[in-house]
Formats: structure tokens, sequence, C-alpha cells
């Protein structure tokens, strides 16, 4: 089974404008800005729209009575105004920035990636636009993208952490474990306590076949979220990589714990213990696999395997043809460790 990476990329929000104006409508502006500013956003949209009937052209009552929309979640009426905004004031880069936020948030990707990569045209210097494109560019699995945008707004912030991470989420999701661990490094120098950055290292660790790093990172995960059931399950799987089958039985004990309705975990513990030669511990682990999973292949096999070493071998062998009943190319991949297992069970001593 494989390891679980976390890939968590920062959103920014919108941009708000409160400037002072003069005049009529204006004052009914500058009025709504105090309101939205406090909190009182339906209140601050009736004023926004009273700017707007004593002046059509007063593309800010525009622009803030979208932000009050956004706030509201009503993100359809909140692209109307930013589309009018942008209308009356074609290079307001912070209207296409935050149009493409509403649009994000109804799913409109392609529709966010236009509107962010007008605001880069228009403000080249201003790393969020780089950083929520490169967010949606990796949602989409344009990872290469995603690189090329990180990398823009980190020569813009050379210090921020979220950044680093994203990029290493988007090196490792392109299979470049390197350049990812070096990102997670920065991530970390800058911000010690993310959690995320020090697992999903591990992940690149271990895959790496780093296990003995890996571990560490685990471990340093669990200590900053000791109920982040991932982190033990990977720990144990990095923990039986390296042969300490004991502590990785531990570790997928306390996620089975704190996750009881995850398969993996059982799967992997009744791995351990079968290496442990814990027979009976194994055999409930994979029935249990069963009972969540009762198509998984894998788990009818090993508890197959168990019971050759059980001596129930005539219990074993309807294990495995449901097992290439359900999957039958497991057959030559596993029949294999299924002789491998009644040559060592008749080694020691079993018929």
């Amino acid at each position: 089974m494989r390891s679980r990476p976390a890939f968590i990329v920062a959103f920014l929000l919108l941009s708000f404008s409160a400037p002072a104006f003069s005049g009529q409508a204006e004052e009914f502006l500058n009025q709504a800005l105090k309101l939205h500013e406090a909190g009182q956003i339906k209140e601050a949209i009736q004023l926004y729209t009273r700017a707007i009937k004593s002046n059509p052209k007063l593309a800010p009552a525009y622009f803030n009575r979208g932000n009050a929309y956004y706030d509201l979640k009503q993100n359809d009426q909140a692209i109307k105004d930013y589309s009018e905004a942008i209308k009356l004031n074609p290079k307001d880069a912070e209207a296409y920035y935050n149009r493409g936020n509403a649009h994000r948030l109804l799913r409109k990707d392609e529709l966010a990636i236009k509107d962010y990569s007008e605001a880069i045209k228009l403000n080249p210097e201003e790393a969020k636009n780089y950083i929520n494109r490169g967010a949606l560019y990796f949602d989409g699995r344009r990872y290469e993208l995603a690189v090329k945008d990180f990398s823009e707004a980190l020569r813009i912030d050379p210090k921020d952490a979220d950044v680093f991470y994203n990029r290493a989420n988007s090196y490792l999701a392109l299979d470049k474990k390197e350049e990812a661990i070096n990102d997670y490094n920065e991530a970390i120098s800058l911000s010690p306590s993310t959690s995320e950055a020090y697992y999903n290292r591990g992940i690149a660790y271990a895959d790496s076949g780093q296990q003995d790093k890996a571990i560490q990172d685990f471990t340093e995960v669990i200590k900053l979220n000791p109920k982040s059931a991932n982190a033990f399950y990977n720990r144990g799987l990095a923990e039986a990589k390296s042969g300490q089958h004991e502590p990785a039985v531990e570790d997928y004990s306390e996620a089975i714990r704190l996750n009881p309705k995850d398969p993996e975990a059982p799967f992997n513990r009744g791995l351990s213990y079968l290496r442990l030669e814990k027979y009976d511990y194994a055999g409930r682990d994979f029935s249990e696999v069963i009972r969540m999973q009762p198509r998984n292949a894998g788990a009818y096999v090993y508890r197959g395997i168990v019971r050759i070493y059980q001596d129930k071998e005539k219990d074993a062998d309807p294990d495995f043809q449901k097992a290439f009943q359900i999957d039958p190319a497991l057959k030559n991949k596993l029949q294999p460790l299924i002789n491998e297992a009644k040559e060592n069970a008749k080694a020691k001593g079993k018929p």
C-alpha cells in the first residue's frame, strides 16, 4: 500500500479597496466601506447600491459591492459586480484577481485562470496572482505550470514558506523527489511548525528509499499533531520497510485507533504480524479487511497464506480461489508467495 501525501495548497483571498472619495455618490461609498469593515455586510451592500444609483460609472462601488457579495458567498452576484468594475476600469488588476477567486469557488477553473492571467499582465510583480493560478494548475494536474507559477511567486517573495511548500508538492507530484525535498527543507526552515511540510517530506524520503529520514519526519509530525492517523500509518510503513515490524505494529495500531474505518492500516499490520509469525493476529487483521472490503483480493491471498502456516490448508484454498476470482491477474504475481509459504510450512514440520 502506498504512503499518502497531503497536498494542501494555499488560496489567497480577495483584495479590499477602501480609499476616501468626495461627492454624494462617493459619500454613500465611504459610509458603505465603513460598514463593510465593521462586518455589517448587508447594510454595506445597500449603501454601495445607493452609490451606484447616484453614479453608475463609479467603478469602486461595483468593486467593493462585489467584495461584499463574495463575503456572503453570493459568488455569481460578486462576478457580475467585478465584471462591471472591469468594464469601467479595464486596467484594474485587483478586480480581475477577485473575480478569479469567485470563479474558483464556483469551480469555474478555466475562467479563474484567465482572470489571474489578466491580473498578471496588468501587475506582474504581485505574487498572489501567481500563487492562486499555480494552485489551480496544481488542482488540474498541470504540475509543470504550477512549478513555474510558484517559482515566479518566490522570485517576488523568496521568504514565503507556503509557496515553497506548494512548489514542493508540485515537484513531488512530478516525481522529482530531490527538488521536492529541497523545497520542503526551505518551507520547514521558514516555518518550523508546519506539520504538512514534515509529513510530505517524509513521503518523499520514503519513496526515495530513505526510511530512517522518513521515520524522523513522521515522528516530528506526530509531535506537532498527535492525532494524525496518516502520520502513524506512514511511519509504520517506513518501519516495516526497514524490517522494524514490532514498532510498525504499534504505529498501525495507533492509526487504527484514530481511524478505525481505514482498511489499509489493518492490512499492513497483518503483513507485519505475518513477518513476526504472529499468525492468529495476522489472520484477524486480514479477516477485518475482508469484512470492510469484501473484494480485496490481496487480503484473501494473505489470509490464505496465514492459514497455511496455521496448518489450515483446507481453509486456505478457498481464500486463494476467491482472490483469483476477484482479480485473475494476481495469480501469476502471488502464486510464488503461496508456494513459498507451503514450502516454509513443511520445513517447520507442518504437512
